[in-house]
């Protein structure tokens, strides 16, 4: 992944595009900025997850980048030249229920797991990925690539999934935002910010 430094955190939809195209390098450009022993980590977990759930629900109808991939309300706020043409010192990391976390240009297939829901046999993946250690990974990532700003506009049940990746960030400046009262309706308000930082480089 290109050096960037600012990163911005939002959650995947679980409405998504049905679909993509073959043929298109798997490339994991979150896995590769990590430590070898984080990555080995993250890619057994991945393993765990489509070894209890028998891989179902899993697409296999072609490939997509993610932020092309997701059509929730937050992904219908971000304008496609938001992501075509973002600053060159922006990317974005999707907290996704099947990867657990995802960058944003990664192809990636159509599938119906999610954070905030239960996938049996594994209960709410929220949790088993807090508990299988995503927010170490996901903080021993930002320890490696030394972004200067981390920008958090995950909901609350996608911020369950990494939450405690906060306390190794030192050195590096963390924005939090959040959207207190809305609930789902701050899905666009989310959208919205994510594209401003996405033009502009700044938070």
């Amino acid at each position: 992944m290109p050096r960037a430094d600012v990163f911005v955190l939002i959650p995947e939809s679980t409405r998504k595009r049905a679909g993509g195209e073959r043929g298109l390098d798997k490339v994991d450009r979150f896995a590769e900025g990590m430590p070898a022993a984080t990555r080995k980590r993250l890619e057994t977990l991945r393993a765990d997850l489509l070894k209890a759930t028998g891989g179902k629900g899993i697409e296999d109808r072609g490939l997509l980048p993610a932020y092309r991939r997701y059509d929730g309300n937050m992904y219908r706020h971000i304008d496609p030249e938001a992501w075509e043409r973002r600053a060159p010192e922006v990317e974005v990391l999707i907290v996704s229920g099947l990867l657990g976390v995802v960058a944003s240009r990664d192809p990636i297939p159509a599938y119906v797991h999610s954070m905030a829901e239960r996938m049996p046999p594994l209960g709410k993946l929220n949790r088993w990925w807090h508990d299988g250690g995503l927010p170490g990974i996901l903080s021993e990532y930002f320890g490696a690539v030394r972004p200067k700003t981390v920008v958090d506009l995950l909901s609350q049940e996608y911020r369950a999934a990494v939450d405690g990746y906060q306390e190794a960030l030192h050195g590096i400046d963390l924005r939090t935002i959040d959207f207190p009262g809305l609930g789902r309706a701050s899905q666009p308000r989310r959208g919205e910010r994510a594209a401003e930082v996405l033009r502009s480089g700044t938070v």
